[in-house]
């Protein structure tokens, strides 16, 4: 059984380092949604609240979608008075605490769709956690902020 103790840890190194995590709670994606974007665009922006009620920290390490060829996962940054797109880096969220994803900050980049996406449409995204877990969320296309 040790054997078997010692393999589930290391195949889940996040929650081995944290005894007291509850591995039944995870975080919540709240108010998904894509920005709708003209037809033949090469890529669309993805926008949600996850919001982390767990008594441990948890960090986001990747995005995955069956809708587009490239996700990831971006942060606008003002270099030299101009809005550049850059990889956002970790993202680690403290028991309690809401990431925001919203135009102008940290946003989803969803490259390369596999499909056309209308207004109206669902994109199926899922963000991956650093312990293995994946989050899935069904991210609606609209013109405007909701």
């Amino acid at each position: 059984m040790g054997l078997s103790l010692l393999m589930l840890a290391s195949a889940f190194p996040a929650l081995a380092a944290q005894p007291d995590a509850d591995p039944g709670c995870q975080p919540v994606i709240e108010s998904p949604w894509v920005r709708a974007a003209p037809p033949g665009a090469a890529s669309l922006a993805g926008y949600l609240v996850l919001r982390n009620p767990c008594d441990a920290p948890v960090e986001v390490v990747d995005v995955e979608s069956l809708d587009f060829g490239m996700p990831m996962i971006h942060r606008t940054v003002e270099e030299g008075g101009v809005s550049r797109m850059r990889p956002a880096g970790r993202l680690v969220l403290a028991p309690g605490e809401s990431l925001r994803f919203e135009p102008g900050g940290l946003h989803l980049m969803l490259m390369r769709p596999l499909r056309p996406l209308s207004e109206g449409d669902v994109a199926r995204v899922r963000l991956v956690l650093a312990d293995g877990r994946r989050l899935f969320a069904e991210f609606p296309v609209r013109r405007p902020a909701p």
